[in-house]
């Protein structure tokens, strides 16, 4: 598992070596639960193709290799980042931080959800499942029990 930061600022090369820019932000289609592609900036100054089909990609390392690119638009994760997460009684659970990606087939198996500075650095980040949301025009609906919640700790760093 693999989180939407982990894409950013990674180079992206055709199959001939070529550098086509590096990952700006991924597009999502919420509602399947699935990242369809990479927005990309391109290096060259009037080349229009900005995207990356997750099909297209052939190899991921430190750098992404990919057969081709094209021109075309989705929903961002940017323009989702920082949105509200309510519950189904109207309560603010907290905002979209990041998501959580399995990177065999770009599935999105968690939303991160930041909850306060304070709170965050006491109890953690919760993590909700993609199957219990739903995307509304401001907010992201909650309907899974608050009973069962899954947290990202910090962890606590050992000195030998």
């Amino acid at each position: 598992m693999i989180r939407s930061k982990d894409f950013y600022m990674k180079g992206v090369y055709n199959s001939t070596g070529k550098k086509l820019g590096i990952v700006e932000d991924l597009f999502i289609n919420f509602f399947e639960g699935k990242v369809i592609g990479l927005k990309i900036s391109n290096y060259s100054l009037f080349s229009k193709k900005n995207y990356i089909d997750v099909k297209d990609i052939i190899a991921i390392d430190k750098v992404f290799i990919v057969s081709k690119s094209i021109n075309e638009t989705g929903i961002e994760f940017k323009s989702l980042k920082g949105i509200d997460i309510k519950d189904k009684y109207g309560v603010i659970i907290g905002v979209l931080e990041d998501i959580i990606i399995d990177e065999d087939n770009f599935t999105i198996k968690g939303l991160v959800v930041s909850t306060g500075l304070i709170e965050r650095m006491l109890k953690g980040k919760e993590v909700l499942l993609i199957n219990e949301c739903i995307l509304a025009e401001e907010y992201i609906l909650y309907l899974g029990s608050q009973k069962v919640t899954l947290k990202a700790m910090p962890r606590k760093v050992e000195r030998l």
